[in-house]
């Protein structure tokens, strides 16, 4: 849920918080998906977590290939993907390289127009949703996996270009990427 500065959403966060501290607080031990999550509930809720990394999904069928002409981006298409980022770096990026966003969501039209509007029609493809083959596939022969989301969770899609031997290009915000990503070593990070 969007939660905007009004008194009653105020309100309600505050409830929510207090509502997961007091449950949190009953359990034996506290474990989250990657040290940004923890981050959090230390921040909220004063409570400390420990990280347990779990494998992406696919992690036995992701396979490496040789380094293609397109960067990948695997992403819902919401604005807290910040897939506009990536369209928006493309305008910048000299050559014939391309961008195959890989994912379905709400900011597709929007981010459709975008590409229209800076004439990349040709060079930047919204591959919609993709089955786990064609993921693979993709992965194998990207040059990189153009990741740029706002305070992710974990991104398993991080793991899964490592495992193809892929480096990731992310941000300085995008969280959980950069308790994996090393600026300069196994990828890239920018500001947003």
């Amino acid at each position: 849920t969007d939660f905007e500065h009004t008194e009653a959403d105020v309100g309600l966060r505050k409830r929510l918080l207090e509502l997961d501290t007091e449950m949190l607080r009953e359990c034996r031990g506290l474990f989250s998906i990657a040290r940004t999550v923890s981050a959090r509930l230390q921040k909220y809720n004063q409570l400390t977590a420990t990280p347990l990394y779990h494998p992406p999904r696919l992690a036995a069928r992701i396979r490496s290939g040789p380094y293609g002409h397109y960067l990948l981006t695997v992403s819902r298409l919401e604005k807290v993907k910040r897939i506009d980022l990536a369209i928006e770096a493309m305008a910048r990026v000299r050559g014939n390289t391309k961008l195959v966003v890989a994912g379905a969501g709400s900011e597709r039209p929007a981010l459709a127009a975008r590409i229209d509007a800076l004439g990349l029609g040709d060079r930047v493809r919204l591959a919609g949703r993709v089955d786990d083959a064609e993921l693979i596939e993709l992965l194998a022969g990207a040059r990189a996996l153009l990741f740029t989301p706002f305070e992710e969770d974990y991104g398993y899609v991080t793991l899964e270009a490592f495992l193809a031997r892929k480096p990731v290009v992310t941000t300085t915000d995008s969280g959980g990427p950069l308790e994996f990503v090393e600026d300069g070593v196994n990828g890239l990070v920018a500001a947003p």
